[in-house]
């Protein structure tokens, strides 16, 4: 345990300052920032405003809708191939493995600090979402949107998405730690997240795809939920462990 705590301080003075460290705030508040300018300049003629409550609803659902259906693929996608370009571009892999720690230890830190980033971005982005939302009232007072937020509603499908993704995350870190071209990395997530936005769409098979389980937590209701959480979580172990079995497995990364 203190191995891999050592390998994760290493992981987070190489991230300091870096894109993939900023991104974890540029992402979500883009999102959050795109939606109060959509809703900002959207003409609502003589349509009364909303409830307060139904409005902040209707924004917190929507935001988090665009996050996981979109935004978070593309986001795991480029965290993960950063992550790992930060060893592959400098070829610090061999350098790695002749230190006199487990191999695993590298493998593992590489995915804990996704991970870390991953709930760091989600995490500013429940506190995005109130923001933009005292925004959108002030700038557009015709939405509806007063009072207090809907904390009852955003932490718990926040910690719920955020579990579902657990599987991409494990998916795509070892795609990109697997392959050493930054490209690789990139258009397998590029290629996910659109095929993610189709199957997205589908009843039957959207709560089996690793790209659009976290679009469950939202999607009818929920009805797919415990299937998802359970299935993002014990799929990340899984994949995971496959991953390992194959870092450890090369000669050389």
């Amino acid at each position: 345990m203190n191995v891999l705590l050592r390998a994760l301080s290493a992981e987070s003075l190489k991230l300091r300052g870096t894109l993939a460290l900023w991104m974890c705030l540029v992402t979500p508040l883009t999102v959050v920032v795109l939606y109060v300018l959509q809703l900002t300049f959207t003409d609502y003629g003589k349509r009364p405003p909303l409830p307060p409550a139904e409005a902040w609803m209707m924004f917190a659902q929507s935001v988090l809708a665009l996050w996981t259906l979109l935004m978070l693929p593309l986001f795991v996608t480029l965290e993960s191939a950063l992550v790992a370009g930060l060893e592959h571009g400098n070829q610090q892999w061999k350098h790695l493995m002749a230190l006199p720690v487990p191999r695993s230890v590298h493998y593992l830190a590489k995915l804990v600090a996704v991970i870390a980033m991953v709930a760091l971005a989600m995490g500013l982005l429940c506190l995005l979402i109130p923001l933009g939302g005292w925004v959108l009232g002030h700038l557009q007072p015709r939405f509806g949107i007063g009072g207090a937020p809907p904390w009852s509603f955003l932490l718990p499908r926040i910690a719920m998405i955020f579990a579902t993704a657990l599987l991409m995350i494990a998916l795509q870190t070892w795609v990109a730690i697997r392959w050493h071209s930054f490209t690789i990395a990139v258009a397998t997530g590029m290629t996910a997240t659109v095929m993610g936005f189709l199957i997205g769409q589908s009843a039957r098979f959207g709560p089996y795809y690793p790209w659009t389980m976290p679009v469950q937590v939202l999607a009818r209701e929920g009805q797919h939920v415990d299937f998802v959480l359970v299935a993002g979580t014990c799929g990340c172990l899984v994949v995971t462990a496959f991953a390992l079995w194959d870092f450890l497995r090369r000669e050389t990364v």
